[in-house]
């Protein structure tokens, strides 16, 4: 029976770290695509010439890349991944022996020179020019949802919403509060609703309390993405607080930044139900959209589908709710709100729309224009 002698440690290693990763890991698949090359120019102006040598901020970003890539959630976590992880160290172009950043260089550095210079914004923009290069993004039909990110806030020190006092003292508030009031204008933030929320988080006031998930209330941002349903390519993102008129104000602005930014505008646009406001939908049909809403608990789905030529409809529904000349501010969910039609006949003519409507079975695709609504 064999045994691993180690009688006598060796002197000299030969060790190519190249060779330790393995050829099917997924590092190496980012690393082929992934160009940061320009980031030392973009942020050059927000170092100093003298002083101290800085942490390398291309080794950073790639970093937290393999932070987000591998659902590594924490940053200590993360630097105690890449000291032991050898894969990790040769995507970030760590040798064996370099030393890797402590964690509070990140939380500094996101903080000071990544937020001045927007620098995610641009890295995450030119990953998606990548993906457009590659033909990865059909860039005919979108698709907007939010995700909820839990606050690290504790709600045994909360406040009722009534009792909290806005106006702080800046020089001796936290920096969650100088960010906050800093955010009162802001339409992802506190310009999103007049309504006071039930509990307010003194160590972080803009997190907002939520019960969407239907279970224990807790507080919470929402993370607002915008993708390309060719591939599920993420378009746009955006944080905002965690109710209904922020992710819709959201949704707009995504929509507009990548026209802009990428001359992308998408001929439908999937969302569910909490995207179905009036004030929402009269928006989009302005802009030439012709819109068809699912009535809450109306049909077994609760995803519409929106683009210019209407909702194609696939779900054995019973009735649809239209956008009427209702109050656009109303974004009560009613039968009030909108003018209805029922579709138990094969072809029925909606309120409100200049062509006709098709009951399809579901799976169905429809071939025929006279299909839409």
């Amino acid at each position: 029976m064999g045994r691993l002698e180690r009688e006598q440690a060796q002197l000299f290693y030969s060790f190519r770290l190249d060779e330790a990763v393995p050829d099917d890991h997924a590092v190496r698949g980012i690393a082929s695509v992934l160009n940061l090359s320009w980031v030392h120019g973009e942020l050059a102006p927000y170092y100093p010439k003298i002083g101290r040598p800085s942490i390398d901020p291309v080794l950073m970003l790639r970093m937290l890349v393999v932070g987000y890539a591998f659902a590594i959630r924490s940053e200590r976590m993360l630097c105690r991944e890449v000291q032991v992880n050898l894969a990790y160290r040769w995507f970030c172009g760590l040798s064996i022996e370099d030393k890797v950043p402590d964690h509070s260089a990140f939380s500094r550095a996101r903080n000071e020179r990544f937020r001045n210079s927007d620098i995610f914004r641009q890295v995450f923009e030119r990953v998606v020019e990548a993906c457009i290069a590659a033909g990865l993004v059909g860039g005919e039909g979108f698709a907007v949802d939010a995700s909820l990110i839990a606050a690290d806030a504790n709600k045994q020190r909360s406040v009722p919403g009534s009792e909290w006092q806005k106006a702080r003292n800046l020089k001796t508030a936290s920096r969650a509060v100088k960010e906050y009031l800093a955010t009162l204008d802001d339409a992802a933030f506190g310009a999103a609703s007049d309504v006071v929320p039930k509990f307010v988080s003194p160590s972080d006031p803009a997190a907002q309390w939520t019960g969407a998930m239907r279970g224990p209330a807790f507080f919470a941002y929402a993370d607002n993405y915008l993708i390309d349903v060719k591939f599920g390519i993420i378009m746009d993102v955006e944080a905002t607080r965690a109710i209904r008129q922020a992710e819709v104000g959201a949704a707009k602005r995504m929509i507009g930044r990548t026209e802009e930014r990428f001359g992308l505008k998408p001929e439908r646009l999937a969302a569910d139900t909490a995207y179905g406001s009036g004030k929402n939908l009269m928006a989009r049909h302005r802009q030439g959209y012709r819109a068809a809403h699912p009535g809450h608990r109306q049909v077994e789905t609760r995803g519409w589908d929106l683009q210019p030529g209407g909702l194609q409809v696939r779900q054995r529904a019973q009735r649809v709710y239209l956008p009427g000349e209702q109050d656009p501010h109303n974004d009560w969910h009613g039968d009030q709100r909108w003018g209805d039609a029922s579709l138990s006949r094969e072809h029925v003519r909606l309120s409100g729309l200049p062509v006709q409507s098709a009951m399809l079975p579901k799976g169905v695709i429809p071939q025929h224009p006279a299909q839409h609504l």
